[in-house]
Formats: C-alpha cells, sequence, structure tokens
C-alpha cells in the first residue's frame, strides 16, 4: 500500500470565519486513507479550535517561539517562514495547503528549500480586500503576493468572480488558477438547526444576519434600510439578529442607539450553532460590500430561509444564479435593501416557493461529496 501523501494544512488560527469553518470540514472529510493531514496554525486559539478533529495533530507558531526582545520589522515574518520550513521538514509533509493571503506569503517563504509544493487559497476578491487598507504599504503587499502566488503549484479561488480577480489583479496565468466552491457539511448543519429554536415573538418578522462586524459586511447600509422602514414606512414589526463579532461591533451599536432602532436590533455575539435562528427566522440577509463565495449565504439556503443579498463581487451572484434562488440588490444601497425587505413582508409566500430549490441546489453543487472530491483531485494532480 502506498504511503499516504501528509498534507500541512496553513491558517493564522481557528476562529469563528468562514476561512476557518471551511478548513474544518476539510479536516473532517479528508480521506485517511489517502491524506494523512497536520495543521500549522499561528495563534493556537479561536473558536473553533476544540472543534478539530482528534487524529490531526497541531502546531503553533507562538508555543514553538517566544516573543524576541529585539523585534525589528520583518524578524517574525521571518521567524515564521523559517519555523514553517522546520515543520515540514520535521514531519515530513508531501505538500503545503495555505489558506489566506497571510499565510500565502509566509508559504512562500517557508517552502523556498524544502522543495515541498505548495496551494495557496484566496477566498475573497484579493483587490478589494487588500486596497480597503489605506497604509502606505498597499503596493508592496500587492507585489509581494503576486511573487507568493506565482511560486504556488496551483491557486484555488473560492468562486469564479474571485478567481477572474486573481488573474486580473496578480496577472497570474489562468492554468494556475482553479476555481473549488466552498462545501457545507449539510449533515452537521441538519443536526444543529434541529437542536432547538431561540424563543422569538410570533407578531415580528424577523431578519437575521451573520458575519464579522466589520466595514466589509455592509451592515451599517441594512441599519439604514431598518430605519427607513421602522421609521418612515411605520414597518413596526421588523426585527433585526445581528450574529457575530469584529471591530465595527461599538460603531454599529452607536448607530443603532442614534438611529432610535434598540427596539429593533439584537447583537447576538458569537454563535457557535447559528442554525436554530436560521430556521426560525423569516429572512436571511447579506448585504455585504464585497465578499468571496459566502458561507453564511450557502448555510442559510441549507436551512431553507428565504435569502436577500447585495449583488456585490463576488459569490452571491453565482450562488443564487441570478434571482433564482433569491433576491439580489446593488451593494452600498440601503434603499434597494429596504425595497426588497418591505416586498418580502408583504409578498413572503412568494419568497418561500424558492426555499426547496435553493436547498436542492445546495445538495447538488456544495455537498462535502462532491467538494471534498474536487478538492482530492486537485491535490493528488499538484502531489504528482
Amino acid at each position: 500500500m502506498p504511503d499516504k501523501i501528509r498534507v500541512l494544512f496553513a491558517i493564522g488560527s481557528m476562529g469563528g470565519g468562514g476561512s476557518e469553518r471551511q478548513l474544518l470540514g476539510i479536516l473532517r472529510y479528508l480521506d485517511r486513507s489517502t491524506f494523512s493531514p497536520l495543521l500549522y496554525l499561528i495563534y493556537r486559539n479561536g473558536e473553533f479550535i476544540e472543534d478539530i478533529p482528534k487524529d490531526v495533530p497541531v502546531f503553533a507558531f507562538w508555543e514553538r517561539h517566544s516573543k524576541p526582545g529585539l523585534n525589528y520589522p520583518g524578524r517574525i515574518f521571518r521567524m515564521q517562514c523559517r519555523d514553517l520550513a522546520e515543520v515540514i521538514q520535521e514531519q515530513e509533509a508531501n505538500l503545503l495547503y495555505a489558506r489566506t493571503f497571510s499565510m500565502a506569503l509566509i508559504a512562500h517563504g517557508g517552502v523556498r528549500n524544502t522543495g515541498v509544493p505548495w496551494v495557496g487559497v484566496e477566498a475573497a476578491d484579493p483587490k478589494l480586500g487588500l486596497e480597503e487598507n489605506t497604509d502606505r504599504f498597499v503596493r508592496f503587499k500587492h507585489w509581494m503576493l503576486g511573487r507568493a502566488y506565482r511560486s504556488a503549484s496551483r491557486v484555488l479561488t473560492v468562486s469564479e468572480g474571485v478567481r477572474r480577480s486573481m488573474l486580473d489583479y496578480y496577472d497570474l496565468p489562468p492554468e494556475q488558477v482553479t476555481t473549488i466552491y466552498n462545501f457545507m457539511d449539510l449533515d452537521r448543519i441538519d443536526r444543529l438547526a434541529a437542536e432547538g429554536t431561540p424563543r422569538l415573538d410570533d407578531d415580528r418578522f424577523h431578519i437575521v444576519c451573520a458575519g464579522r462586524l466589520h466595514p466589509q459586511k455592509g451592515y451599517r447600509y441594512l441599519l439604514e434600510a431598518i430605519e427607513e422602514l421602522v421609521h418612515r414606512r411605520g414597518l413596526k414589526r421588523l426585527l433585526l439578529h445581528l450574529i457575530g463579532q469584529g471591530p465595527q461591533e461599538s460603531e454599529l451599536k452607536k448607530l443603532t442607539a442614534e438611529s432610535g432602532l434598540e427596539r429593533h436590533v439584537v447583537f447576538e455575539g458569537f454563535l457557535q450553532n447559528p442554525y436554530t435562528f436560521y430556521k426560525a427566522c423569516q429572512l436571511f440577509c447579506l448585504p455585504s460590500l464585497y465578499e468571496g463565495m459566502p458561507n453564511t449565504l450557502l448555510e442559510a439556503m441549507a436551512c431553507r430561509i428565504p435569502v436577500l443579498a447585495a449583488d456585490c463581487p463576488s459569490g452571491p451572484r453565482e450562488i443564487l444564479r441570478d434571482d433564482e434562488h433569491g433576491l439580489l440588490v446593488p451593494p452600498a444601497d440601503s434603499k434597494a435593501l429596504a425595497d426588497a425587505i418591505w416586498n418580502a413582508t408583504e409578498n413572503y409566500e412568494d419568497w418561500q416557493a424558492r426555499v426547496e430549490p435553493a436547498r436542492q441546489y445546495i445538495e447538488d453543487e456544495f455537498s462535502p461529496k462532491v467538494g471534498i472530491k474536487r478538492l482530492q483531485d486537485l491535490l493528488l494532480e499538484v502531489r504528482g
């Protein structure tokens, strides 16, 4: 029997985001008869840290090293590159899978002297994701990431929209970049969704959003839409549930108070199991300014809740197939969001009619069986 392929998966931490959730699914479903997975982290922390499969060895940079007394520019980065190379060699890894652009930089520096092929994964529009950061190092980061991705054996993107952006922004050869959609652990989602129902007021129309509380997610425009509907159109029964944490939390809470929406917006914090909310609410909303392939939108469709999404770059249009499985509105447009939510309250049966076809679409295109086979085939191809 041939030796198993030892794949070292690398990510910053196991925080509660979509990339971390997707990697957790890969670690669970990867075929152990062919592959032996290992996990490299910068920080051994995050909401999903306890969910890592027990058979996956974990190596964390800050457990293997202490902070240097003299931290001149670039020193920690070089330490991380060397440490990653050491783990690759010590564990005799055959292949490196680096998720997020920060890990792509470390991978590029770490594999150079190991001879190990590596796969980089980009989960969001690279131009928008990088250039929302207005610091003076944006051009340098763009140059560094271009070098890193060009050195990869293959670059994976989570949507065709992200793939097109990667080809254009980093001038990569088309044959180097492959799209593999995120997959949904449908059995797990169904099991967790059935665990209970949150106590929600039956007289309210409940809208749910889930994700980092970050400007990228466009929550400011959704709050403006709720203000329009509640205070100007008299739709007093609206109640918005925001699931998640993030750097914009204080700003959004302040905006909620200033808009007189305390009785219409609830900050639920991070929930390990958001699916009970998806099942109990009437509408899921994704008002993002940009995405890659939003897991929360896929999960909501799996939970059979009507969905509303901003037609942002990229992902929602691919998922919803224009308006076949939900409604798309222009990004950063609070009036369009308000009009769509109003329509949902007035014509809810029409919205519900999309729910079952949407669930079937998720089963056909985003199941673990489909997604993990695509990934494993690519890993085998890269390994050679």
